[in-house]
């Protein structure tokens, strides 16, 4: 989240030369630019707005917490636009068009913390829970854990993508990408507003958003960052119309506002978030928050449901009065976040090769 967007753009040189049909990407020529300190900031920023989306808030006020949530929706598909973006930009470069072993490393990473999610499952249900989910074709979309839905659906929007590129069919993605958008509308947060007999699954629908989300950053790195007033426009334009969007849902239908993951403004809202990083903030570019947001995104990512549960379970055997403490449910997510950090800047310390292999740097080495 990503340190494997950070891996794609610095990637492994591949001595295979690009596709033809893949050369339409170099509509810049590619360089090795500097590290782009604001993205890795960006990063970890999100991975807090990932955090704070997976905790809860009972003692506030119930609209602080559904304003939380709210201002939180961009991160996800943030990711992902990144991703897009540094796709494009290794498919641009000959010596670095191999995206193979990032799919491999991603396939590895949903795999690994799977298995590493399986005393937790057992933990909150049973081993049967553990056995059904594996049997069940949801694995391919969720693995273990709920939050595994994400290497998941960004390896299928990298396939789908390629595919397309190799294959002369990239005309075709943006139609596709309206009727995924469609499809999460009305199988999520729309899904009360229309009285339609098909069963819509937003667990299947939400994989497909890697598609559109990938190809906005396809299409960034075509045109260059949008200028700054005009993603400012779309970043506080998108988090207004989410606002929007959720009082007239649930004052008309009664839809909660609290569990709506896409809503029509979180697509502004990340695409601006992402092109003022592209373009570079001067007081995002701190080198220690880069640093942690380059090395650690992704791990906290994949680790901090775990140290939710851990953690809660602590404090209500340790420290319940926090438990009702709203301050303390606000500075929770940094307190996940830190914990985070510590436990992979420790292991990278100490046990690096654990670190590596519990980031995929055994399955593909990031330079």
């Amino acid at each position: 989240m990503l340190d494997e967007e950070n891996y794609i753009m610095r990637g492994m040189n591949s001595s295979q030369p690009i596709s033809p049909n893949l050369k339409r990407m170099e509509y810049n020529q590619p360089t090795m630019k500097p590290r782009n300190l604001t993205i890795d900031s960006l990063r970890l920023l999100a991975t807090l707005e990932v955090i704070a989306l997976h905790v809860t808030f009972p003692n506030l006020p119930n609209a602080v917490a559904i304003a939380i949530r709210l201002q939180a929706r961009w991160a996800v598909p943030f990711f992902f636009i990144i991703s897009g973006y540094y796709l494009a930009e290794r498919l641009a470069d000959p010596n670095r068009a191999d995206v193979r072993p990032a799919i491999y490393r991603l396939i590895w990473l949903f795999l690994l913390w799977s298995l590493i999610y399986v005393p937790l499952v057992i933990y909150e249900h049973d081993v049967k829970e553990v056995f059904r989910r594996l049997l069940f074709s949801s694995f391919i979309y969720i693995g273990e854990y709920f939050h595994l839905w994400f290497p998941s659906s960004l390896v299928l929007g990298y396939i789908f993508l390629l595919f397309c590129f190799h294959y002369k069919l990239e005309k075709w993605i943006s139609l596709i990408s309206v009727g995924i958008f469609i499809h999460i509308f009305l199988a999520g947060a729309y899904n009360g507003v229309f009285d339609l007999k098909f069963p819509f699954d937003f667990v299947i629908a939400r994989q497909w958003v890697s598609i559109p989300m990938l190809y906005l950053g396809v299409w960034l790195f075509r045109r260059g960052p949008l200028n700054k007033t005009l993603a400012m426009i779309l970043l506080f334009g998108g988090l207004g119309l989410q606002f929007v969007e959720a009082w007239f849902l649930f004052t008309r239908f009664k839809i909660s506002p609290y569990d709506s993951e896409i809503l029509i403004g979180t697509i502004p809202f990340a695409l601006g978030a992402a092109s003022l990083g592209l373009s570079q903030i001067r007081f995002l570019e701190q080198r220690q928050l880069s640093s942690w947001g380059k090395d650690y995104s992704l791990g906290i990512y994949l680790l901090h449901p775990l140290v939710i549960v851990i953690c809660g379970l602590l404090i209500t055997a340790l420290i319940p009065a926090l438990d009702v403490s709203a301050i303390w449910q606000i500075l929770y997510s940094f307190v996940i976040l830190f914990l985070c950090i510590g436990i992979f800047a420790a292991l990278r310390k100490w046990l690096p090769t654990v670190f590596k292999f519990m980031m995929g740097d055994l399955i593909a080495k990031r330079n």
